[in-house]
């Protein structure tokens, strides 16, 4: 016996599900989609015939159970095929909040005959009813999580299919010329091209250079999802975590006198003029023989090799020297552009020590909250640099699904256009496209598998 795969389900089922988040609020919406959506509606429904009603029209009535009780006083939004969310009949029902009253209500569009909706259930429909893209669909599960206004704005374009127009003019060039490539197989015995091996390698090397300038925003694409990470470095007792405490405005990290509190790395997002930074406390570096703080150090040490801003802390009495050994146990050098130095406690110096030291790094006090400022504007500064490549208008890849599709396809390009320039047959050269258009096609979703989707849709949660 062969069970149904979700798609299968989709076609036939109509699901429902809650679209807000459990727990007490004003409102909540519960929705429909499948083509007995307005069927099964109109069967908790009472206040107008929904099956008689325009699409895109809004009714006030009342919900009732399947033993005719009311629910609760609801708002029913109608929504016809095609022109809807999933591209299916659909149905939005507004009641007031409350996890009691709203799963009441969708217990009672279950027992009418609905099925309950799979995570992302409804945005899955949308892509295989044609409503959008695969990119776009992510896009929609990125817009939803996106924690800072760059990344929402990135998710935004990205949902107004700027990623899905620029990789579908590759593929579409790409087919051409692998079509043109198939096609002069058919006449290999009347030695007849349809494109010359000029004209290979140029579209070949084009496709190259847009794909390769796709990549290169990954980078940036990267940060403006996912955060940057500041990692807090420095001696133990340095002030890491009071400094951590002090920009997030909160009591985040334990703080002492003891040496060798941080036993372990504290991840915390702070957002700064719409920028998201996940800043990183952890363990002070120093030669010890404890083994639990030695685990800690080894964190450390992995957590800065992902770091994308490293803060390397020194206490401003100690100077330069404190620096220096900060820097010999991190195997810093203080050329990096991405390294800011910083001396804390500097209200334990004079004024004089702390216009010196400014030559040098940053002072910063926590006692005094100064240098905060600076340094928040430093980081600014420095998040800006690795956002260059996100100009107005430019493709911009934040996904690393995207951007491992990418490569593949950089990586056939290459392979073709070595053959071509090797003199290899036609044949050789059409195999090494067609898996570039492939790949790209797994992008916006022209070749996926279930696996592919099922991995994508699952990040999404119930009734998106």
């Amino acid at each position: 016996m062969t069970l149904p795969t979700l798609t299968d389900m989709m076609s036939t089922d109509t699901v429902a599900a809650i679209a807000t988040p459990p727990g007490t609020a004003g409102l909540a919406v519960l929705r429909l989609s499948g083509s007995r959506s307005i069927e099964i509606a109109s069967a908790v429904f009472t206040g107008a015939d929904l099956r008689a009603v325009h699409s895109h029209t809004v009714h006030y009535g009342k919900v009732r159970d399947s033993h005719g009780e009311v629910l609760d006083e609801v708002l029913v939004s109608v929504f016809r095929a095609p022109q809807s969310y999933t591209g299916e009949d659909s149905v939005e029902i507004s009641c007031h909040g409350g996890t009691l009253l709203a799963r009441s209500v969708l217990q009672a569009l279950l027992d009418a005959g609905a099925r309950h909706a799979e995570a992302g259930e409804f945005t899955r429909r949308a892509f295989m009813n044609g409503r959008m893209d695969l990119t776009q669909a992510e896009a929609v599960a990125d817009l939803i999580h996106a924690q800072s206004q760059q990344a929402r704005r990135a998710s935004l374009r990205q949902l107004e299919g700027s990623l899905s127009e620029y990789i579908g003019a590759i593929r579409e060039q790409l087919l051409h010329i692998a079509s043109m490539l198939e096609l002069s197989l058919d006449f290999v015995e009347e030695d007849v091209a349809f494109l010359s091996n000029e004209e290979l390698h140029a579209v070949i090397s084009d496709a190259m250079v847009r794909i390769r300038s796709a990549l290169e925003s990954y980078g940036s694409g990267r940060l403006l999802r996912d955060g940057i990470r500041v990692v807090l470095l420095g001696c133990p007792n340095v002030g890491k975590s009071s400094l951590l405490n002090a920009l997030l405005g909160a009591d985040r990290a334990i703080v002492t006198d003891v040496p060798g509190t941080t036993r372990d790395f504290i991840e915390e997002a702070l957002l700064l003029r719409g920028v998201l930074f996940r800043m990183v406390d952890t363990a002070g570096l120093r030669d010890t023989g404890d083994t639990v703080e030695l685990h800690g150090i080894a964190r450390t040490h992995a957590m800065l090799r992902e770091a994308d801003v490293v803060c390397l802390l020194s206490e401003a009495a100690g100077g330069e020297d404190m620096l220096e050994t900060a820097c010999t146990l991190a195997e810093l050098g203080k050329d990096d552009a991405r390294l800011i130095p910083l001396f804390t406690k500097s209200d334990l110096v004079p004024a004089a020590e702390r216009d010196r030291l400014r030559g040098i790094g940053l002072p910063v006090s926590v006692l005094e909250s100064g240098g905060l400022d600076l340094l928040r504007e430093r980081l600014f500064e420095v998040a800006r640099s690795l956002h260059d490549t996100t100009e107005a208008g430019s493709v911009l890849v934040t996904n690393a699904r995207h951007a491992d599709c990418l490569r593949l396809s950089l990586a056939a390009l290459q392979r073709a256009d070595d053959a071509l320039q090797g003199g290899a047959t036609e044949e050789f050269v059409s195999v090494e496209v067609r898996d570039a258009t492939t790949v790209l096609g797994e992008i916006i979703g022209e070749v996926t598998s279930d696996d592919v989707l099922n991995g994508i849709f699952s990040r999404f949660c119930i009734g998106k």
